[in-house]
């Protein structure tokens, strides 16, 4: 970017603090000052303006779980594109305004373009999130949140490792501070894997088995499954999205009572540990019905001549999914705001406070978006291998 500065601007939007897992979770480029600066934040917070809407507005509902089909699914994520361009403007221009003080040719036009370089640098990394997600790689926004916090990681390793080394407790901490986080990574491993599943029967077997030519064991055989947390780590981001935008409004307007407010709920206050708790167990339990809707479910399951057994289809399978999926959505959102404050808790015991604020957040989406990740290519392998395994049988039928 080509400014005229006075002084050493690098450091200028360095962030201090808890503003450190902020600049992790916009890509790692507010510190420096970079063209993609604003990363994938942008689109982060219209996500969640979205999703808040979704809820209340008819309309945006119907988009959202495709009423209107594949058309209306993408005029949806259109709206969510332009409200993120919307809020890449602003950002940018805060950005701007606190570099305004250290350039010298500071004007408007100056103001402008800075504005639109930001912008403009936050939708090609949205382009690349999309095109990430296109190529059934993973969730785009999840891995470059997820690629950001790793390239961290080395450096905040070494510096905890060299504050416990100056602490007379240090070994201890570290080995309670270990043990905390692997056994918060095998127990997140273990709610993204759990499933509630539904024996379903299908038509065909329910013939057989009005026939006498099949067993009630053929129940067992079919089976819808429902993820105890269906919405995976997409909570835990846009939680910490949501509570970074005070700090943001902060460092740019710099307004008391909004500084105030910053500091009330970034990582290390008295009330962070709450106020995420509660917000991580609300989003994960709205983003379920977003991700499983029961009506598409019952739906799909009367086109497909399959039934749950002992519930009749139609109305009856909406309502007996929508009571296990409500069941289920609060139990694997209490556990994820367990798993959530379980390695902040011991970093305030253990007193090994880790530079840019890698706490329990941080931690769970590494793990959660890997192994999601992981099971999303392996899915997409196996997709593969029937694909091949098609071809081949048709190919040799041919010769």
């Amino acid at each position: 970017m080509p400014l005229r500065v006075r002084g050493h601007a690098r450091g200028l939007a360095a962030p201090q603090g808890g503003l450190g897992f902020v600049d992790q979770l916009f890509g790692g480029g507010l510190g420096r000052v970079s063209f993609f600066a604003l990363g994938i934040g942008p689109y982060i917070t219209a996500s969640i303006i979205f999703q808040i809407l979704t809820t209340i507005t008819p309309s945006l509902k119907a988009l959202a779980a495709g009423e209107e089909g594949e058309a209306g699914r993408e005029k949806y994520k259109n709206y969510t594109k332009i409200a993120a361009f919307f809020f890449a403007l602003i950002q940018g221009f805060g950005q701007s305004t606190a570099l305004s003080p250290f350039v010298f040719d500071n004007g408007p036009l100056w103001t402008l373009q800075i504005t639109l370089q930001f912008a403009v640098g936050s939708m090609i990394t949205l382009f690349i999130a999309d095109q990430i997600t296109e190529q059934k790689l993973g969730n785009g926004s999840s891995l470059l949140v997820f690629s950001s916090i790793v390239a961290n990681l080395p450096r905040t390793i070494g510096a905890t490792a060299a504050k416990a080394a100056d602490n007379e407790t240090g070994t201890a901490a570290v080995a309670l501070f270990t043990v905390t986080l692997l056994v918060t990574i095998l127990g997140l491993v273990y709610v993204l894997q759990a499933e509630r599943r539904i024996p379903i029967l299908f038509a065909k077997r329910l013939q057989d088995e009005a026939s006498g030519q099949g067993s009630t064991d053929d129940a067992g055989q079919s089976y819808l499954p429902i993820k105890l947390n269906a919405s995976g780590v997409l909570p835990l981001i846009f939680v910490g999205s949501l509570l970074s935008l005070p700090a943001l409004a902060a460092n740019y307007t710099k307004a008391p009572w909004l500084q105030s407010v910053a500091k009330s709920l970034l990582p290390g206050s008295d009330a962070y540990i709450p106020v995420s708790m509660v917000l991580i167990a609300l989003f994960s339990y709205v983003s379920t019905f977003q991700v499983l809707d029961p009506k598409d479910m019952a739906t799909n399951l009367r086109k497909q001549a399959a039934a749950i057994p002992q519930v009749r289809p139609g109305r009856e399978t909406e309502e007996y999914l929508r009571e296990v999926l409500s069941r289920t959505s609060i139990f694997g959102a209490i556990i994820l705001a367990l798993l959530f404050v379980l390695p902040n808790l011991i970093e305030l015991v253990t007193k090994l406070s880790t530079p840019n604020s890698f706490g329990g957040t941080s931690l769970l989406i590494l793990v959660g978006v890997a192994a999601d990740t992981w099971r999303q290519l392996q899915a997409e392998l196996l997709m593969q291998q029937y694909s091949t395994d098609v071809d081949q049988f048709y190919k040799g039928r041919r010769t």
